[in-house]
Order: C-alpha cells, then sequence, then structure tokens
C-alpha cells in the first residue's frame, strides 16, 4: 500500500515540476520576445515567474529528501565507530522531523496571513506562494517519516526505487523517481 502511495506521489512530484517548469520556460521566452521584438514587456511575468521558482524549490526539495540527498557536513561523523552512526542517524532523523513539523507550522501560519494580500501586477492571492512551502514541508515530512521508519527496521526506505549511480550508469541512462 505504502508502495503505491509512494510511486503515485513520486509521479504527481515528477509531472509538477516538470508542468512548473513548462510554464517558467514559456513565460520567460515569451517575456523576452514582447519586450526586444515588440517593445512591449509583459508587465506579469515576473510574478509568475517567481510563483514557478518557489514551487519547484520546494517540491524538489521534497525529491531530495527522498533521494537521501540532503546536504550535509559528515568530516566528523564519518570517523565515528559503525555502532555509534545508527543512533546517531535516529536523532538526526528526529531532529529533521521536528524542523520540518515546525516549518510546517510556520508555513500554515503564513499562508493564512498572505491570504489577504494579492501580488500587484495580477491581483492573485499571495496565498499561492506561501502554499508552495506548506506543500513542500509536508511532502519532506511525509518521506523523513519513512527514512525514519524504515532506519528503525534496518531496511532501505524506498526499495521501488531504482538505484542509480552515474558512475556506474552508462552515457545516456537516466533515474527516475
Amino acid at each position: 500500500m505504502i508502495s503505491v502511495l509512494n510511486k503515485f506521489v513520486g509521479k504527481l512530484l515528477f509531472w509538477a515540476i516538470a508542468i512548473v517548469h513548462g510554464v517558467i520556460v514559456v513565460v520567460l521566452f515569451s517575456g523576452v520576445v514582447t519586450r526586444y521584438l515588440f517593445n512591449a514587456p509583459l508587465f506579469w511575468s515576473d510574478e509568475i515567474c517567481l510563483l514557478g521558482l518557489l514551487w519547484l524549490t520546494f517540491l524538489g526539495g521534497a525529491i531530495l529528501v527522498r533521494q537521501d540527498k540532503n546536504v550535509s557536513i559528515t568530516i566528523f561523523t564519518d570517523m565515528l565507530p559503525k555502532g555509534v552512526m545508527r543512533p546517531l542517524s535516529m536523532v538526526n532523523h528526529l531532529l529533521i522531523i521536528i524542523c520540518l513539523g515546525v516549518m510546517i507550522l510556520q508555513s500554515w501560519k503564513l499562508s493564512g496571513r498572505l491570504s489577504y494580500s494579492t501580488t500587484p501586477a495580477l491581483r492573485m492571492s499571495e496565498f499561492w506562494f506561501a502554499v508552495s512551502l506548506l506543500v513542500g514541508f509536508v511532502v519532506m515530512l511525509y518521506y523523513q517519516v519513512q527514512r525514519f521508519i524504515a532506519d528503525i527496521r534496518n531496511r532501505t526506505a524506498f526499495p521501488e526505487e531504482p538505484v542509480c549511480n552515474p558512475e556506474d550508469s552508462g552515457e545516456g541512462e537516466r533515474c527516475n523517481l
């Protein structure tokens, strides 16, 4: 059941990022063409691109949590004995879960506050900017909890995800969610 849900969420993230990325490319290209060829800039293109970049950032962050690609400095933890690494990993997972919980709460509050204000050009609710944080952090939490549970059980968090190492794969091979 969880495996099916993980595949669904992974595909949803992939397609959402692809669509948002496509919209950003089209809007930016259209903005450049109208500005420099017709001397009529699209006054709303900045808002759409900024909104798209926020969504790309936080949905992409969720994918990085799923793939365990969090930025970390491991110079000291690499020197520790294996017996200490597992409990330290558990503490690390718990701290990340707590931080994500705080971020979800703050994003919820921010989205409530921003729902009353609008953007200058499109008069679109600024709620859509804040909800990108909320959605991203919720999906990050979903994946991080699964990583924590898998670590407790001493299992792989996402066995349905193919392991793809750029050094091992041939030219042109792709890793999907």
